[in-house]
């Protein structure tokens, strides 16, 4: 990856331009005088001193007993579980300082998640947590994007059922896929994501990465309801549509007592396509 690729991506973790290319530039060429490391990052001499100071704190970089004095690199795996305690410190010092206040903000809002990198965060947060099932309608973009959290989620137990009109490759009790190809729907359809998790949290919107489009996220009943009913919409017609048995994991997605669904999915054969449809959506 080219060298400002990777300077770019690091200031995600903080860093500034100068502080990763100085970094960058020693794990190439180390150790290094300050003099070697601007000529060979490219950071200006007048902003290489506090550049350094700066990664010594953080302890990115290690100052040798030399003259003049050199500087080392830490691994990059030594810095990341670095940068990992030291996160993980900040939030739970910030954490347990807001521990005494009191919230009247209800769990039921409606949140709005801006941007397709934070949409993806937000999905692999709640994978993570899901403890009994995962239903997601999905296309396989971001099925790869997600698929190491699913696969974790299905290797503890939980329930996954997924639906896509794109071909769709993932670990899951049941998949139900049309397998139509992704760049041929991208013409004339959007990506969008439903993802309800245990029956009681999701995020439903579209799955933009071009423009920072908002991605709903919530525990409302009644929107995760809807939403829960929309992907069973969508499996029950394809499997009327493919002549197969859907109505055992279509029955298990649904709340409370389902026994009208039940007899009009055991009863479907043999009744017109259209009735059916018109029968379910009523």
């Amino acid at each position: 990856m080219p060298f400002d690729d990777i300077a770019q991506r690091m200031k995600k973790l903080g860093f500034t331009v100068y502080e990763a290319k100085a970094y960058i530039s020693l794990l190439q060429n180390h150790p290094a005088t300050r003099y070697e490391l601007s000529n060979n990052s490219g950071v200006p001499r007048s902003a290489i001193y506090d550049t350094i100071r700066k990664l010594e704190n953080l302890g990115a970089v290690n100052g040798l007993y030399t003259e003049p004095k050199k500087y080392m690199p830490l691994p990059p795996d030594q810095l990341f579980d670095l940068l990992e305690r030291q996160f993980k410190e900040r939030i739970d010092d910030v954490r347990s300082s807001m521990e005494k206040f009191e919230t009247s903000v209800e769990p039921g809002h409606l949140w709005n998640i801006v941007g397709y990198e934070n949409m993806i965060h937000k999905a692999r947060e709640m994978i993570d947590r899901a403890e009994k099932s995962i239903y997601v309608s999905i296309w396989q973009r971001e099925a790869d994007l997600l698929k190491k959290e699913i696969e974790r989620a299905f290797n503890r137990g939980v329930t996954i059922i997924a639906f896509s009109f794109t071909e769709l490759h993932l670990p899951a009790e049941c998949t139900y896929s049309y397998g139509l190809p992704e760049e041929d729907l991208e013409k004339f359809w959007d990506h969008k994501i439903i993802m309800v998790v245990d029956q009681q949290e999701l995020i439903m919107g579209e799955a933009d990465n071009r423009f920072p489009k908002k991605t709903a996220w919530t525990h409302n009943t009644a929107i995760v309801d809807i939403a829960t009913n929309h992907m069973i919409l969508d499996i029950t017609l394809y499997g009327m549509r493919n002549e197969k048995n859907v109505s055992d994991r279509v029955i298990s997605m649904q709340k409370g007592d389902s026994n009208e669904l039940q007899e009009l999915l055991t009863h479907s054969s043999g009744v017109n396509f259209e009735k059916q449809v018109k029968n379910l959506t009523e």
